[in-house]
């Protein structure tokens, strides 16, 4: 969701204080969080200290109530359907033994493992699908296995973590119901930097962790179950499943940085994001060329999201350090994960710190 206006990217970038002094393109491991939005959290934890339950106990109900409110409606889903989490990983652990009543599910080899975990964990039967030799992950693939296997469950990752390769949801989901399977999406890599609005593509299952583009830290995210899906399981499981995912109490500091983060994204608006990332990234595959340095990832805008992987060991990554680069190595070479508060001068700085001797 987003809205279509032109953001002032400098007064953004300057609300960043992680930027000062180095070049960060490394969002795709852990966002920067703004001086606002620590300035928020830093009151709420005073209050808390102060206040103590009755700063708390709100939390539970009406302060929570909205925050779900504000998710849903940053995602084009229903309140009804939403619960908020410690993160992917805790709701995704929760969920996978409610699931075990559709005991086949596909999986992508590489793919984040906290996302392959849960299905380990409690006996899934699982299918694997093996990347393309590009790293990418077309959509064949996975229908002739879907064709072959009749798995009942697709989990994956909307941007795979290793190459930045980016599944197209609406194509997925279509695969998905056509073949009776519910489709459970990891979208921690692309939630704030990639539009989404479940209302026109209605992903069965729908999670992410907070910490990377939404730039909201740790302790935060959400999980999202379409109505069919809460109905089912219910019937199943004997029980509501958003009831059974948001059991126990979440840290209000946490709550109070997402709430503050999803403000700023939906002021700024998701397209806007994208389109500046894209025009970003474009700039950055053009000068690392002209330097001679291969993009082995994320050639194609059409399945970027906002990750490069470009050509690179230790050794260069070490390099790029010591000149105030910072990424990381990850699959065939370095990463790079560009958000808005990146400019061209960030572009600039990365492609010179590049040792291409």
């Amino acid at each position: 969701m987003g809205t279509s206006n032109t953001p002032d990217w400098k007064a953004l970038r300057s609300d960043y204080p992680g930027l000062e002094g180095k070049t960060y393109v490394d969002t795709s491991s852990c966002g920067l969080i703004a001086r606002s939005t620590g300035e928020a959290a830093r009151s709420e934890q005073e209050a808390l200290m102060h206040a103590g339950s009755s700063r708390f106990i709100p939390w539970n109900g009406p302060r929570r109530v909205g925050l779900v409110s504000a998710v849903a409606e940053h995602i084009g889903g229903s309140s009804t359907g939403t619960a908020l989490m410690q993160n992917f990983t805790s709701g995704m652990s929760r969920l996978a033994p409610m699931l075990k009543h559709r005991p086949k599910v596909l999986l992508v080899e590489g793919d984040y493992p906290t996302l392959h975990a849960p299905f380990k964990w409690n006996g899934f039967e699982v299918v694997w699908v093996k990347p393309a030799a590009d790293g990418t992950i077309p959509l064949e693939l996975l229908a002739a296995a879907m064709e072959r296997e009749r798995p009942q469950l697709v989990a994956i990752s909307h941007v795979q973590w290793t190459t930045g390769h980016m599944i197209g949801l609406h194509a997925l989901t279509e695969l998905c119901h056509a073949h009776g399977a519910w489709s459970v999406l990891d979208v921690t890599q692309s939630w704030c930097s990639v539009p989404l609005d479940l209302r026109h593509t209605p992903i069965d299952i729908l999670g992410a962790s907070g910490y990377k583009w939404p730039l909201a830290g740790f302790g935060n995210g959400f999980f999202h179950l379409t109505e069919a899906v809460r109905a089912e399981l219910t019937e199943r499981n004997g029980f509501e499943p958003i009831a059974a995912l948001t059991e126990g109490h979440l840290d209000p500091v946490s709550l109070v940085r997402l709430t503050d983060a999803l403000k700023r994204s939906a002021a700024i608006g998701t397209e806007a994001v994208q389109t500046r990332v894209r025009q970003l990234c474009d700039l950055a595959i053009e000068q690392l060329d002209k330097a001679g340095v291969r993009t082995l990832s994320g050639m194609d805008p059409a399945v970027r999201a906002s990750i490069l992987i470009i050509e690179g060991d230790e050794k260069r990554l070490a390099k790029m350090r010591e000149a105030g680069v910072q990424a990381q190595l990850r699959g065939a070479g370095i990463r790079i994960g560009i958000h808005f508060y990146n400019n061209e001068e960030d572009v600039e700085r990365l492609v010179a710190s590049i040792d291409n001797k």
